[in-house]
């Protein structure tokens, strides 16, 4: 496939492009998670955001962060926004990184069964290599997921089709490239809000306290009457890639 890569920072004339498949991309209720540092990539960590054109046409963005990593699974980020954080501080003091923690390889959903999810990656480990890092660790979100909700992760993560690779095709492009799953998370993100949003976000309606199916979701929704709160945790599988 022909295409061009730039960073963000390069090419600023296409923030509202890259916005508006970044928006398109995620459950709305995910637009709304603990992950409230998001918009740095638009400022601050723009040189960490790899954009995929043809023509000017934005068709992939992958959203990176440098941080320092200790290489123990114990010494993984905790949720999402502390990626974010961790990278927006080691940028202001100037630290040098040793890890590329992707949080999003997005495509847009009009020329998606190209492969373009692979050679985002590809081109993430390119950016690593431009850095001088020599760690590629991502939390991956199962795509498929969403279709077993109630399913443990844990279980979820380590299904393999017949020909013996991973049954959830993200984690199969992963694993195609060498990446291996080093560590499972129950929450790397989460959501919690009044039940009138989460209404409005699932149109659905949510008459008593318990969990829900919601669209979109790879786990359940715990709603609570008492409180009138939705409280949603987002699971991520940690897979390192080879470099």
């Amino acid at each position: 496939m022909d295409y061009q890569v730039f960073s963000l920072s390069e090419r600023s004339d296409l923030i509202e492009q890259v916005a508006s498949l970044d928006n398109n991309s995620w459950p709305v209720f995910l637009q709304n998670s603990d992950a409230v540092s998001w918009s740095s990539f638009y400022s601050e960590l723009s040189d960490y955001v790899l954009v995929l054109t043809q023509s000017d046409t934005v068709i992939a963005v992958g959203f990176t962060v440098p941080v320092t990593w200790n290489q123990k699974v114990e010494g993984l980020p905790q949720s999402i926004e502390s990626v974010i954080q961790q990278g927006i501080k080691i940028k202001e003091i100037g630290e040098t990184s040793n890890t590329l923690i992707p949080v999003g390889a997005l495509v847009d959903s009009k020329i998606q069964g190209k492969g373009l999810s692979s050679i985002v990656l590809k081109e993430m480990k390119k950016l690593a290599n431009s850095l001088n890092i020599d760690t590629l660790v991502v939390p991956v979100r199962p795509t498929k997921k969403s279709s077993y909700p109630l399913q443990s992760i844990h279980s979820y993560a380590h299904w393999r089709r017949e020909d013996g690779l991973l049954n959830d095709p993200w984690l199969r492009v992963h694993e195609r490239l060498g990446a291996e799953i080093i560590h499972i998370s129950e929450c790397t993100l989460q959501v919690n809000s009044d039940l009138s949003n989460w209404s409005s976000w699932t149109n659905m309606v949510f008459p008593e306290s318990g969990q829900y199916i919601i669209p979109g979701a790879l786990s359940y929704l715990e709603v609570n009457i008492a409180s009138n709160l939705g409280l949603y945790r987002e699971p991520n599988v940690w897979m390192k890639h080879p470099m």
